[in-house]
Order: C-alpha cells, then sequence, then structure tokens
C-alpha cells in the first residue's frame, strides 16, 4: 500500500505532470504527497532559466527581489543580470515560488495532506535522501527526455533516482 508519495520538481512542463500523477495517486490512495525542489549547489544562470522557463515565474521573482526594476525581466538570465548576481537569493525564492505552486496545484487536485521542502544538493542524491527521511513509498519524477548519447554519458536524474531508490520510483513521461 501506498502511503507517501515524494515528487520531485524543478518547475518544468514535464515536472507539473509529475506534480499532476502525483497528486491524483494521493487523492484516490488517501495518502501524503510531499513535494520537492532540489536547488543545485553552484548554480549557472543558464540552468536556472531552463528550470522558470515559464514566463510568469520570472515575473513573480522580479517582483520579490527587485520590486521597482522597471521593464520586468522576460527571462531569467536577464533577471540575475538585473540582480547584479545576487544568484543565490534568486534561485533561493525560484524554488519556493516552484514548490508553492505545485502544492496549491496539488491541493487542488485533491491531496489533501501535501508538504513542501526545498533542499539544496545534488539532485538525484537529494531526491533519494528525502525520500528515506520522509519513508516514501513510491518516488514520482518527470522525464527530461536526455536521449541518445547524452543520456548515456550523463545519465539522468530519473535514470539515477530508479537506479538506486530503495522504493518504487513512477517516471512521467
Amino acid at each position: 500500500m501506498i502511503k507517501h508519495i515524494l515528487v520531485a520538481t524543478d518547475g518544468s512542463a514535464k515536472a507539473r505532470e509529475a506534480v499532476t500523477m502525483a497528486a491524483k495517486l494521493c487523492r484516490n490512495l488517501g495518502g501524503r504527497l510531499t513535494i520537492l525542489h532540489v536547488i543545485m549547489h553552484g548554480l549557472r544562470a543558464e540552468e536556472a532559466s531552463r528550470l522558470a522557463e515559464e514566463e510568469y515565474l520570472v515575473r513573480r521573482v522580479s517582483a520579490v527581489t527587485l520590486p521597482d526594476l522597471q521593464p520586468i525581466p522576460e527571462t531569467m538570465v536577464n533577471l540575475f543580470r538585473a540582480s547584479h548576481g545576487d544568484l543565490g537569493e534568486m534561485v533561493s525564492i525560484l524554488g519556493d515560488r516552484i514548490v508553492e505552486e505545485a502544492a496549491e496545484s496539488a491541493r487542488s487536485i485533491g491531496a489533501d495532506r501535501v508538504d513542501a521542502r526545498v533542499e539544496p544538493g545534488d539532485y538525484a542524491e537529494t531526491i533519494l535522501g528525502v525520500a528515506d527521511e520522509v519513508d516514501a513509498d513510491l518516488i514520482v519524477v518527470g522525464s527530461r527526455g536526455l536521449g541518445g548519447l547524452r543520456g548515456l554519458l550523463v545519465g539522468s536524474v530519473s535514470q539515477k533516482v530508479v537506479q538506486h531508490s530503495d522504493c518504487s520510483v513512477l517516471v512521467v513521461r
């Protein structure tokens, strides 16, 4: 029986699908849902921009960190440039927004018991560590679709989680 589901999200479209899937499972099974966003140490502006591919996230982060900035930056890279490099604060606020929106979405789907966490570290290692900590029965992650040679050489987060998890893993494609 599945009592606790951990879903990892980076704010991307595939991660939102994973949150939706996890929330529906929790609603139907009556389980607890933990939503996790991992902040990678040494995150580059280009990588953070990929995480915030939706324009609304850039606007929300801009409003919090640089409320007087006009015009509002259209990309996360431009936001980082406008903030004069305070990447840590931007990434932290971005992570908070990602899990807040995911938690709101999960609750609107019908998941009753939802926790949201933002943790620093390596993506796969942190997902696995939090899964152990919360005693998750299932981990839900989105697929990045690396494929081909890059996937063989680097390996995706979802592949690493599947290979090393002590519980079941659902990869949303």
